[in-house]
């Protein structure tokens, strides 16, 4: 059992003792538990990663963008919580570093062009592919399936304005963080997308099973 399942099951023990459940329940708080330890988790270490690199608020927008999305358009898994964390945190530095490194040079129109033709593809890959479920959550209901679709949809939708403001904004104060912000949601939606293909899953898969026998070995 890994560390979080641990603190989790710990946490759902103690809740279900104090609040007297039965066991069915105190299954449903351990499960909300996972969840909720994971995310602090990620959190903590996108937000130590990003600080120390120097690009905290575009690790942090990259990676609540994509989770807000993978919220109803699911998507590949990780084989555990712990290596879902690193390459949370891993992705989203890297991104960070490359839009404050190198995608801050281009132009309005050259960012435009480029978060265009990110959110096209978006929206195809999460019209023909979302939802993505797993066979431990699986969606078996084609009601169910249909609402995640239609969330995602409204979701990419959502960015889409946002990152018209802000690229509005941008242009009559010239202050570079909106742009920074707008790119980040374009490639956070475009990242969580990519995890719905086929190509994008057997890439994950891949780089999850080096890092296993990484982390084995260490």
């Amino acid at each position: 059992m890994y560390l979080t399942e641990k603190l989790a099951s710990s946490l759902g023990k103690r809740a279900s003792s104090i609040l007297n459940v039965n066991s069915e329940k105190e299954q449903i708080i351990v499960y909300g538990a996972i969840n909720l330890l994971q995310t602090i988790f990620s959190i903590l270490w996108i937000v130590i990663a990003g600080a120390v690199l120097g690009v905290l608020y575009e690790a942090l927008v990259f990676s609540t963008s994509g989770s807000i999305l993978r919220k109803y358009s699911g998507g590949v898994h990780a084989s555990s919580p712990s290596r879902c964390i690193i390459f949370g945190t891993i992705v989203s530095t890297v991104i960070g570093l490359l839009v404050d490194k190198f995608l801050y040079g281009l132009s309005l129109l050259s960012v435009i062009t480029l978060s265009v033709f990110c959110m096209v593809i978006s929206f195809i890959t999460v019209f023909i592919k979302a939802p993505v479920d797993s066979p431990q959550k699986p969606i078996t209901k084609t009601a169910m399936k249909k609402m995640f679709k239609r969330n995602s949809i409204i979701t990419l939708v959502v960015f889409s304005i946002i990152i018209v403001i802000l690229y509005l904004f941008y242009n009559t104060s010239s202050k570079l963080y909106y742009l920074e912000v707008a790119e980040c949601i374009v490639l956070g939606c475009l990242w969580q997308s990519m995890t719905l293909t086929k190509m994008g899953t057997a890439a994950f898969k891949k780089a999850d099973s080096i890092l296993k026998n990484i982390m084995e070995r260490g």
